[in-house]
């Protein structure tokens, strides 16, 4: 059996505990939270036992095989309800079918009006930098650590709708001398999730990708300046959560399957015309579905949606659809308001997204709830609240206005790492009142199982770090990942991208320097101070000739 090592300095570090430790782990911590016999004294304690193990993936959950049967099954669903949505809006702009408050037409065309005058023209690829690739999965290249510097070499992928596109991109710099294959499908593929199902994904050709994350981190950009709406930053939805759950004004409304359900009529309808050709052009129009059950052949499918999750820019177009049509929900509701003679304020109008998790007001519930299903989304209820005083969006939940966020036990605690996370977390969720872990049962369950971590990994000071345990001590060591030699036959050096933060005397926006593939993938930035965090890092690689360019 092959170790898993870290390291602790210059030392290798053999991270796994023993198995009897990880089975004791999990016991424990169940009793603790789940199996109380004396109940629960707070909603806090009982809503961490209804969320504890819904992500959990183990021996006595649904084996992988039918994790992902269902998981796919459920997509194909979604895409047979798509087919039905893409004919119902075709026929409801001939129709303008009349909603109670606001006829169809006019909803799309205030909506249209707003994603217009958020995204402005459509820029052409060749005035757009090309964003980093990433080490996720692509049609070619697997995800490993090393994926993203795989993705520029050999014949990358492309579809023959994007290749005007990518021509453009790569116009007079070294990217134009990048092999290519035309390929016409994504595959389709699935992640863990939950205990009992999975989660559908599709793998992008990797110059489809570039260019959609491409186009997706303008649209975000856009978003930011005109709406003030952060993609890169949940804390708003956040805040408005706890408002929401202390006043009850405001709502949290979450969809199911909420990218697989925007369908290309919607987007069709809702895009401007020349937003709707690039990006039609950018996406992928089928993919192919692998063989996941017995007497199911593997087979292609034409999508009914307009862009699957693992396209490059489908989290900021869903966001801004979103937004569009909940605000022209939200202004109607005020104008009715208006002349109805109440006054309104601006904090009773607020609509905030991240994805498909969305602030509106607590009273235009009802109307969104119709306007949603009618346009193909389905609301979560189980995630949605607009009654009483619990709010939830963007992983924090409150309820009257106190953060009760429970943590997840996702898999079996087998390393070191994985024991420190769920002991930080236990702390951190333990703690989180009164800034101690105050109830003995708890703070038994965490000395007990801190004392399997090595005390010179004590000292920790961040509670989402899983390299050093949080404990009252002066921060002393902590784990750090091995960084592997890149599988490179190719000799040569290239230009790293590396955008970090955190980094003493680098260029935190833009910073090239030669390395080589074959030995490095990444820099690290190592400390013991307390306000020590991790860097953020993202890497583009590209011929050594493109670094004159600049």
């Amino acid at each position: 059996m092959t170790k898993k090592k870290m390291y602790r300095g210059d030392k290798p570090f053999d991270i796994r505990i023993p198995a009897e430790v990880s089975q004791a782990f999990k016991r424990d911590l169940c009793t603790l939270t789940i199996n109380r016999e004396d109940g629960y004294e707070t909603f806090k304690e009982a809503w961490l036992a209804s969320n504890l193990l819904d992500k959990y993936v183990g021996k006595d959950t649904a084996p992988a095989s039918v994790r992902r049967a269902s998981a796919i099954e459920k997509w194909l669903g979604q895409e047979g309800r798509n087919r039905v949505t893409n004919a119902r809006l075709l026929h409801a702009a001939a129709a303008d079918v009349d909603l109670g408050w606001i006829t169809y037409n006019e909803l799309i065309a205030r909506a249209r009006q707003i994603i217009r005058r958020i995204l402005g023209p459509c820029p052409n690829a060749y005035g757009l930098e090309p964003v980093a690739p990433t080490n996720g999965a692509s049609t070619r290249v697997s995800r490993h650590e090393n994926a993203a510097a795989l993705k520029l070499e050999g014949d990358a992928h492309l579809t023959l709708q994007a290749a005007p596109h990518w021509a453009a991109c790569s116009y007079r710099n070294m990217l134009s001398a990048q092999n290519v294959q035309f390929v016409e499908s994504s595959v389709l593929f699935t992640v863990p999730k939950r205990s009992d199902i999975d989660r559908v994904a599709c793998k992008e050709p990797e110059i489809n990708m570039l260019l959609q994350r491409t186009y997706g981190i303008y649209i975000r950009d856009r978003l930011r300046q005109k709406t003030g709406i952060n993609l890169r930053k949940q804390e708003v939805n956040q805040s408005y959560a706890r408002d929401g759950s202390i006043t009850g004004k405001l709502a949290t409304v979450d969809l199911s399957s909420a990218s697989d359900s925007i369908t290309r009529m919607l987007v069709l309808q809702l895009l401007p015309s020349d937003w709707w050709s690039v990006l039609d052009d950018l996406r992928v129009k089928s993919t192919v579905i692998p063989k996941y059950a017995r007497g199911v052949q593997r087979r292609v499918h034409e999508l009914e949606m307009f862009s699957s999750m693992g396209n490059g820019f489908t989290f900021e177009l869903e966001s801004l659809l979103f937004y569009a049509i909940t605000k022209v929900i939200v202004d109607e509701w005020a104008a009715d308001r208006i002349n109805q003679g109440w006054a309104v304020d601006n904090r009773d109008t607020v609509v905030k997204v991240y994805g498909d998790d969305i602030i509106a007001p607590s009273a235009v519930i009802p109307r969104l709830f119709r306007v949603f299903s009618y346009v193909g989304f389905r609301v979560n209820m189980d995630k949605t609240f607009y009654t009483g005083r619990f709010r939830e969006s963007c992983g924090k939940h409150y309820y009257h206005g106190r953060d009760v966020s429970p943590f997840f036990l996702r898999k079996d605690v087998d390393t070191m790492p994985e024991l420190i996370n769920i002991l930080n977390q236990v702390g951190e969720w333990a703690s989180r009142d009164v800034g101690f872990i105050e109830n003995p049962e708890y703070l038994a369950f965490h000395y007990r199982y801190s004392q399997y971590v090595p005390p010179y990994l004590w000292g920790g000071t961040d509670f989402q770090d899983n390299t050093a345990l949080v404990t009252g001590h002066a921060p002393r060591k902590r784990l750090k990942p091995v960084f592997k030699d890149m599988a490179r036959p190719e000799d040569g050096a290239y230009c790293l991208w590396h955008v970090t933060a955190n980094m003493v005397g680098v260029d935190a926006d833009r910073n090239p320097f030669d390395v080589d593939p074959r030995r490095v993938i990444g820099h690290f930035v190592r400390g013991r101070s307390r306000g020590w965090t991790a860097p953020r890092r993202v890497w583009l690689m590209l011929t050594e000739a493109e670094a004159m360019l600049s």
